[in-house]
Formats: C-alpha cells, sequence, structure tokens
C-alpha cells in the first residue's frame, strides 16, 4: 500500500465487511466518553502488584532524557454534595461530602506524593506544564487542606510555567469563605490559572431534578465567569445535551446562553444513561424511557456543534471548544490536549481514582496505574506505606499503538507521520480492517497524512475507540490462555464501560 493511501476496500467501495457489521452494532449501543482512559478502560486492567507498582513508579524519565513534560492531576477528594445522589446522571465514583473526611484523604495525597518523591527523587522540583484540580467537586474541598496541598505542590514542583486549572460547581467558586481562589492566589504563582464549572443546564427545573438548583442558576454562574475574569483566569464550563424528554430547542437555548455569559471555554456532552450503569437515572425505566433514539441523538449534537461554529468557537476535542480568539494563545486550554500527546506528555495522579501514565525513553513500552475509587481505600492504600495503585497495565509497542490512536482521536486528528515515526508502520496497515469499517461508514476521513473523525465520527468515537482495541484484547486473551490464567483475569475480562462507572 502507498503511504498515506486510503485502504483499497474504502477506496473501491465494496460491500460492508464482517468489521462493518461488528462496528455498526457497537454503534447501536450508548456511546461512552472515553476521553478520560483511553486504552485499557479501568475494568480491563489487571490488579497491582508491588513489584509492578515500583517499576512503574520508576519508569518518569528526566526531562532532560525523554524529552516529555508532565502533567499532574490532583483528587483531592471524591465527594460532592447534591440533593440527588450522584446528579441523577454522573457516571464518576462519587461518595457524600464528609468535611472531615475530605480533610482526611487530602492529607493522604501530602503523604502520597511524599512517597512518590521517596520513590522517585527525579521527581523533585520537576518542570510541570499543566496541573488539575479535579474529581468530585474539587472546590469543596476543606480550605485549610487545600492550602496545604498547594504549599506542598509548590515545593515538590517548578510550576512557574504550569496551567492550573481548579475544577467545580458554580455556586462555591463565589459564596465559600475563604475562597479557594484566594488560596491559588496567595499560595500558587504559575504562568496561567483557570477554572472550569459543572453548568450541565440553565433550565431550573432541570437543575432541580439534578439535585443541583442549590449549586446556582444562571445569575451566579455570569458572576463566576466575572469573577474569574476579574482575577485574570480564564473560565470553563460544561453542558449536557440530549436529556430526558429535552428539545433540540431547549438544547439549543442552553448552548447560546453559555455562549452569552462569556465562557472561553465549553465543555458539550451528551447523556449516558442505560441498564447496567450505576447512575441514579440509569435506574430508572421512565429517565431511560424519555431518551432520545440514536439516529435523533446524532443530530442534535450536529445541530449544537455548528451552532457553537458559527457562534465563533473553535473545536479542540471531542467534546471541547474554545472562542477562536484563544488560538495560538497562552491563555487557551492545554491540559486536554496535552494529555492527548501520550509521546510527548506524562502524567501523575494523585489522590483517589488517579491515574498515571509514562512510557519509557524511546516509547515502546509505557506504564499505567490507578488508585483505589473509594476515599476508605485510598486512605488505607496510602497508610500500608506499602502499594497505593491497586489497577496496573504494561504497554509493549503494540499496545502503545492502539493507545496513541485512541488518544489522537480525542484530540480529532491522526498524524501518520508521527505514527511512522514512533512505530515505523502505517496505522492503515496495523488496523486494516478497522480503518477501512470505520471509512466505510463515514465516521472518517483521510486526506494526505491525516485521519480524522467526521462530526458523525465524533458522536460515534466511542465505537471507533473499541474496534481499534479489540486486536489487542484478541492478543491479551491468546497471551494469557496460553499461560493458562484465568478467563476472569486481566485485559481479558472486559474493556468496557457498559457497567460500573467510568
Amino acid at each position: 500500500m502507498l503511504p498515506h493511501s486510503v485502504p483499497s476496500t474504502v477506496a473501491h467501495g465494496t460491500a460492508p465487511s464482517a468489521m462493518q457489521d461488528i462496528l455498526r452494532r457497537r454503534m447501536e449501543k450508548p456511546q461512552r466518553h472515553r476521553l478520560l482512559h483511553s486504552f485499557p478502560l479501568a475494568a480491563a486492567m489487571s490488579p497491582a502488584q508491588p513489584d509492578d507498582v515500583q517499576r512503574g513508579f520508576r519508569a518518569f524519565p528526566v526531562d532532560s532524557i525523554a524529552g516529555r513534560k508532565l502533567l499532574v492531576g490532583v483528587l483531592p477528594h471524591p465527594f460532592c454534595n447534591p440533593t440527588v445522589r450522584g446528579c441523577g446522571f454522573c457516571t464518576f465514583p462519587h461518595e457524600q461530602f464528609s468535611s472531615v473526611k475530605a480533610a482526611a484523604v487530602a492529607t493522604r495525597i501530602v503523604r502520597e506524593l511524599d512517597q512518590r518523591m521517596e520513590a522517585q527523587p527525579d521527581l523533585n522540583g520537576r518542570q510541570i506544564a499543566g496541573l488539575y484540580f479535579g474529581g468530585g467537586t474539587a472546590n469543596l474541598t476543606p480550605a485549610e487542606s487545600f492550602r496545604t496541598l498547594c504549599r506542598t505542590l509548590h515545593s515538590s514542583f517548578d510550576l512557574s510555567q504550569a496551567e492550573v486549572t481548579l475544577e467545580g460547581v458554580p455556586g462555591y467558586f463565589i459564596r465559600r469563605h475563604p475562597l479557594l481562589l484566594d488560596i491559588l492566589d496567595e499560595e500558587l504563582a504559575p504562568r496561567h490559572r483557570r477554572i472550569s464549572m459543572g453548568i450541565q443546564s440553565f433550565d431550573e427545573q432541570r437543575l432541580r431534578s439534578m439535585g443541583r438548583l442549590g449549586y446556582g442558576t444562571g445569575l451566579v454562574f455570569a458572576e463566576v465567569v466575572r469573577e474569574a475574569h476579574r482575577r485574570g483566569m480564564t473560565a470553563s464550563g460544561d453542558l449536557l445535551f440530549n436529556l430526558p424528554n429535552q428539545s433540540l430547542a431547549e438544547m439549543r437555548s442552553d448552548v447560546q446562553q453559555a455562549c452569552d455569559l462569556g465562557l472561553d471555554h465549553l465543555g458539550l456532552y451528551h447523556l449516558v444513561a442505560f441498564r447496567g450503569l450505576k447512575t441514579a437515572w440509569s435506574q430508572s425505566p421512565e429517565v431511560l424511557a424519555a431518551q432520545p433514539r440514536q439516529a435523533e441523538s446524532v443530530e442534535n449534537w450536529l445541530s449544537l456543534r455548528e451552532q457553537l461554529l458559527d457562534e465563533g468557537f473553535v473545536q479542540t476535542s471531542l467534546t471541547n471548544f474554545e472562542r477562536n480568539n484563544f488560538c495560538g494563545q497562552p491563555a487557551r486550554f492545554q491540559y486536554e490536549e496535552s494529555s492527548f500527546q501520550p509521546d510527548q506528555y506524562e502524567m501523575l495522579g494523585l489522590g483517589p481514582a488517579a491515574i498515571s501514565c509514562a512510557g519509557n525513553e524511546t516509547f515502546t513500552s509505557s506504564w499505567k496505574t490507578i488508585n483505589p475509587d473509594a476515599s476508605v481505600d485510598y486512605i488505607a492504600a496510602v497508610d500500608s506505606a506499602a502499594l497505593v495503585p491497586d489497577r496496573v497495565f504494561r504497554y509493549d509497542q503494540d499496545d502503545l499503538k492502539a493507545f496513541y490512536l485512541t488518544r489522537r482521536l480525542s484530540a480529532l486528528t491522526i498524524d501518520v507521520a508521527r505514527y511512522q515515526d514512533l512505530f515505523g508502520s502505517e496505522p492503515t496497515d496495523d488496523f486494516l480492517e478497522e480503518f477501512s469499517a470505520c471509512l466505510n461508514e463515514g465516521l472518517l476521513e483521510h486526506s494526505g497524512s491525516m485521519i480524522r473523525p467526521t462530526p458523525r465520527g465524533m458522536f460515534f468515537s466511542d465505537s471507533i475507540s473499541a474496534l481499534l482495541a479489540a486486536p489487542r484484547l484478541r492478543a491479551h486473551r491468546r497471551r494469557d490462555l496460553a499461560h493458562g490464567a484465568s478467563s476472569s483475569s486481566g485485559l481479558h475480562t472486559r474493556n468496557d464501560n457498559g457497567f460500573g462507572h467510568m
């Protein structure tokens, strides 16, 4: 096959293949958001062993050797306090808020970081490209615990070139005293600071059904944006669409109001709810029956995407949009985009459910670890001083191909030439049937050295990612069975978000 050419099966418009039939069946299922994990998903990772984790700790190279930059994600606690359990729709692990428990978790994060530094002294003083306080309701962290976290991070890393984000619900950015925004100003001196708030909807009845009415309505959202801008920060907001019985006109109204707020960045997520998912809404037959059909959901996405583009936003990932005046500017949101470049950025996660991922110098192998989800399990793991992560995966080069492709899919562009530089092969050779099926189905387009999802393919990115991961799952299954592994162990369980949490 000629370099960068479209597979012949696509070019000649052949009849649908068996792979395309598999793809179409996946497209009929609920489309999860795989931005956080890519490949493999948490459910498919193996239980962590101490030796594996220690090798994973040592996988973080020094900048001057590997040339990669470091992102740090801090999940100060897994707690939230909506009046409806888990906001009804929330697909992340979450627990009812307790200031005592939140402070206890924050204390353990400081201890976890100390343990990391002891295991890998080269991390001390390393320059950070991005620091993200997220997970649960990060801006609900007790003030003094948050101050201690900030001081510890400041003394451990070089944050002078970092983008720092604090995530949370709107009201807590302006109502709590002392304000965590003040603590950020006092304790950290990064390159840029930003906030990210969960808006979800401007409809007060819907906010009430989510248990989020106390977090603020349109007036509060606007006040938060003004306060962020007054401090020289940028402001991001997340919206949900395809809510139960929500009309397209209602969705477009939410998007328009979000644009009118003056948000610098907007995240747009379709609702995920289906039987087997551990969310309150997914347990309700009424909610499930009120969801739009798949074809309608796709059309809603296409309409809202065009609306944002018409409003002067530029799409930067599968779910994220930013105002076009930020293009090429230092103040644009960079953390997520950087995380979609695993060959250039490493991830260090601290706290419950935190993810760490780092490759070797030549990016021919890599390690991924995940911390325990529940606060009590995380606290116990840190206090044991032996092992914090409870899930681990070691990538070989073929695994990294699938990992790289699914991460780049999230970033909307797969650079074939870069893939060839990294792996010495063509993605359309390594995944010929998978790419052929996606191209034939109109989910991807291949032009020159770039492979991109089409607007329709963006909605079905979950199906594309699952298809690209499947060859590696089959390879691991064959390997494990050849070594006599149990059929319930490791990667040949389910690389699936079809049950449990994200």
